[in-house]
């Protein structure tokens, strides 16, 4: 990368006026709306790496403090408001007012923020304790600047829930032969004895997730109901019930910018910032990769700085797939991209090099990574295998009748061919 292609891509991120950025239209997923606002996570408070690592579902009476951090890379605080909007099942807004879930004002200032230390690029983290929500459900937390509700800088989403029903869950072969080796398929059992219902076929929605992926998430349909007992299963034999096993998540450790971490090919500097290549990537769909994953998600990780919150670099981190040219877009995704198809995670194809290249800013730590094509769920680059360990969650929902929302009544993690 020449010095002017790097200079180019911090000086965009930092040089962009907010007013520049054109109209922010709220989008019900998780964003960040302008190129300086990084490493979004949603934690409990005091976390240790595993802990960093949980999904964003909080129980109801779990005891813990959850937090929201994010970094803004400029060199000055601002002042930052957060809101929350309670959500139905699909992440449509749900009827229930503000007062209804938070039983107070729903305008909360961002107070807590520290400045990056020892880093070559500076920036600011803030974090943000998530205050007691009074309704169960999916929720999404709205960050903006200056008590202007419009000037939106990142949306988040999470969920919160109760046990009033009885969640189980296994994870099986395809019933479809053809799909024995590639696909997994989930079993769903409920039982609702402590909830009045007048038609549970209805009133209740059970969404699977995997590897809390925004674009790997399906609605079941109830297979047998048994109202005296209060049961309900999910058992279809057909595709609505599988998923793609996929393949292992690729990885790199970027714990240090002085020592070569996992699958990094080298580390140097220009202009006193760090520009990292990772280890030339290959095609992954001739077998199944043994492989330690932590399930397409990250950690922030930089083990020479006392803190790593804060004395984590910002690296830019290029990327390289070694293939012959396909017949559609090729993008990297993981956790660290919020799993965006976007401009910004569309790799290109150097003809000379034979290759697909992109560049991606990224803190230090741990990262796990994918190559996905535009419309194919897995696509021939990772492949898909029975054997691959996934996180699956389970959702249960419920709507009373008459009731302004939909509430979190269930909630339950099948962790499939788990190794560590």
């Amino acid at each position: 990368m020449t010095l002017q292609r790097y200079s180019l891509i911090f000086g965009l991120l930092i040089a962009l006026s907010p007013q520049l950025l054109g109209q922010k239209n709220l989008a019900y997923t998780d964003k960040a709306y302008e190129p300086t606002i990084q490493t979004i996570q949603f934690y409990p408070a005091s976390s240790t790496v595993q802990g960093t690592l949980e999904p964003a579902v909080i129980g109801m009476n779990d005891g813990k403090e959850w937090q929201l951090h994010f970094d803004d890379l400029r060199q000055d605080a601002d002042y930052y408001y957060v809101r929350f909007i309670h959500c139905n099942a699909d992440w449509t807004p749900s009827r229930l007012k503000p007062n209804m879930y938070l039983g107070q004002y729903n305008e909360f200032e961002i107070v807590d923020f520290e400045f990056s230390s020892e880093s070559r690029t500076q920036y600011v983290h803030y974090s943000f304790t998530i205050p007691k929500l009074l309704n169960t459900g999916n929720y999404l937390a709205v960050v903006y600047r200056g008590q202007n509700k419009n000037d939106i800088i990142l949306s988040k989403q999470f969920s919160v829930y109760d046990n009033s029903v009885g969640v189980g869950a296994r994870i099986d072969r395809s019933a479809q032969t053809s799909e024995r080796l590639v696909n997994q398929r989930i079993e769903v059992t409920m039982n609702y004895t402590n909830l009045s219902t007048v038609n549970p076929a209805e009133q209740f929605r059970v969404v699977v997730r995997q590897n809390e992926r925004p674009d790997r998430i399906k609605a079941l349909s109830p297979t047998y109901i048994d109202e005296n007992d209060k049961l309900i299963r999910y058992q279809n034999l057909g595709e609505e019930n599988e998923f793609k096993g996929g393949n292992e998540f690729r990885h790199f450790d970027l714990s240090s910018v002085n020592f070569g971490g996992r699958n990094v090919a080298n580390t140097r500097f220009v202009d006193n910032k760090p520009i990292t290549d990772l280890r030339v990537d290959r095609p992954a769909s001739v077998g199944y990769l043994i492989n330690l994953d932590i399930n397409g998600k990250f950690y922030v990780r930089d083990i020479e700085g006392r803190n790593s919150t804060i004395t984590s670099e910002y690296i830019q981190v290029n990327f390289t797939l070694e293939t012959d040219e396909l017949n559609e877009p090729v993008y990297v995704l993981g956790a660290f991209n919020q799993w965006k198809k976007s401009k910004e995670s569309l790799m290109v194809y150097n003809p000379s090099k034979g290759v697909y290249q992109n560049q991606q800013l990224i803190k230090q730590g741990w990262y796990d990574y994918t190559y996905q094509t535009e419309h194919t769920e897995t696509s021939t680059l990772e492949g898909s295998f029975f054997e691959t360990e996934n996180l699956y969650e389970v959702f249960v929902y419920y709507r009373a009748m008459g009731a302004r929302g939909d509430e979190l009544v269930g909630y339950s993690k099948v962790n499939f061919n788990r190794r560590r």
